[in-house]
């Protein structure tokens, strides 16, 4: 063979080689029996569940009418403080009487068609909550009482301040009145004076202030979310109070309450009552819970929350005072007895 011939024939042996070589590996590529490895898949992240919002109630704070001597200065005073403590009772929604009218009137000027209500503020059609509560009241009194003597030229006393509020409570929706008490606080203060000066810290009359309106605080409570003990430890117990409600030191009733009362004529709601079961005093407070330490007459063994409710109410100063003088006299006239 030529070698010519020789040359033509390689050439046409690598072109056959070059288009069916490709086709061939193809092939050996579908037969090829080995398992390709899926890529891995991202795990899902796994949404949290969140916790069911708390409902609550909405209260309105309304005025406190002026039945004293006072100056008017005072009760805008008292009807911020007593707003101050049910807020931060953290268990309520509250608004200002007026402001709950002024977005009540704008919602039924966008259904009039009056307005358009595209403001932001402006209050959205079936969103408004009408007050479950409507706290209010009177004044009765808020004076002082001073006593003492001078020497020397300096004069010094003893002042005494009362505080003294009505307080009332209707249902929003009904305006039926639910409960109506009284709150009264006390305070001392000490002042001194001279020719040339005076002085007097006025911290009696702001401890009456406080006292009283915690008290006013405590009676919506009593009607919507009564203070209750929710857990009993080893050295005192937990309560549904918060820092703004109580403060350490606060004494408070313990009353074993199962069964809420009710009126045998009307079926009206009157509150909860029970056996006293001794006494408690507040020893840490915090923002959601507080802390009790009992006191001589109570034991935390008798007590079983899972039998049992337990709710709590103020013991206020005066009481103690009285009760204190009470018990030193009654000490006193048995120590007399023996001789």
């Amino acid at each position: 063979m030529d070698p010519k011939t020789l040359m033509k024939l390689s050439l046409m042996g690598l072109l056959a080689f070059a288009f069916v070589a490709p086709s061939a590996y193809a092939k050996d590529a579908e037969d090829d029996d080995t398992e390709e490895v899926a890529p891995k898949k991202k795990k899902a992240k796994k949404s949290k569940a969140k916790a069911p919002e708390a409902t609550r109630m909405v209260v309105a704070i309304n005025k406190f009418e002026n039945k004293s001597d006072a100056p008017d200065s005072i009760f805008e005073t008292i009807r911020a403080r007593v707003q101050q403590c049910v807020v931060g009772a953290r268990k309520f929604e509250v608004v200002e009487r007026e402001q709950l009218k002024a977005a009540m009137s704008e919602q039924n000027l966008v259904a009039a068609g009056v307005t358009d209500g595209e403001d932001a503020d402006a209050p959205e059609a079936g969103k408004m909550k009408a007050a479950s509560y409507i706290v209010y009241g009177n004044v009765l009194y808020c004076g002082t009482d001073k006593s003492g003597g001078s020497s020397e030229g300096v004069a010094s006393a003893v002042v005494k301040s009362k505080v003294e509020l009505q307080i009332k409570i209707t249902n929003g929706e009904t305006g039926k009145i639910l409960t109506q008490k009284s709150a009264i606080g006390y305070g001392i203060d000490k002042a001194m004076s001279t020719s040339e000066f005076s002085s007097s810290t006025g911290q009696g009359m702001r401890d009456a202030i406080d006292e009283a309106c915690h008290m006013a605080a405590d009676a919506l409570r009593d009607v919507a979310y009564p203070a209750k003990v929710i857990k009993v430890g080893k050295k005192d117990i937990t309560i549904n109070m918060t820092d703004e409600e109580v403060k350490e030191e606060d004494v408070f009733d313990v009353i074993e309450a199962d069964e809420p009362m009710t009126d045998p004529d009307t079926g009206a709601f009157l509150g909860y009552d029970g056996d006293d079961v001794g006494r408690v005093t507040i020893s840490r407070t915090g923002p959601q819970v507080s802390k009790a330490k009992p006191m001589d007459d109570l034991e935390l063994d008798d007590l079983d929350t899972d039998e049992h409710n337990y709710i709590l109410r103020r013991v206020s100063k005066e009481t103690l005072k009285k009760e204190a003088k009470k018990a030193s006299q009654k000490k006193k006239a048995a120590f007399e007895s023996r001789f």
